[in-house]
Formats: structure tokens, sequence, C-alpha cells
């Protein structure tokens, strides 16, 4: 997938913790192929999905949360904000 907005999440930076999660799950989102919501929901058990391309992300060791656009079919990503 190609990320969109990533210089948005520098604001979890703060926190080790949160920093070396938001890495890790940067790297699986950009290395992930997904062509359906079914097949966010399987890598990422606890995501929740707010509609049919929208998917809402918790940030372990925070109290933030990623919210995530897929357009599928054109394998683009997109934060579109963070709470």
């Amino acid at each position: 997938m190609r990320l969109i907005g990533k210089q948005k999440l520098q604001k979890l930076f703060f926190d080790d913790m949160a920093c070396v999660w938001v890495q890790a799950w940067v790297a699986e989102v950009l290395s992930a192929n997904w062509r359906q919501a079914a097949d966010v929901c399987v890598q990422f058990p606890g995501v929740r999905q707010s509609s049919s391309n929208e998917f809402i992300f918790s940030v372990r060791n925070c109290d933030r949360e990623i919210h995530l656009q897929i357009a599928f079919q054109q394998g683009i990503a997109v934060v579109t904000d963070l709470q």
C-alpha cells in the first residue's frame, strides 16, 4: 500500500513505546496488499471499521487512534485523522 499522511503520525513520537508501535504499524501498512476490508481485519484483529473503507487503529501504550481511509483498488491508504 502507498501511505499518504505519514507526517501526521509525528505527533505520536512523544513516547518511545508509542513510537516503536507506530513505526511497526507504518511498515506493515506499506507492505500490505489489501484488496478488501476483510484483509485489514485479518491483519489487524483489533481494528475498528467505521465504514466500508475507513478504519480506526488504537495506538498501543497511548490513548490515541489513527484514522485510515483506504482506496483498495488503487492501493492507497490515507491517514485522515489522529484522535
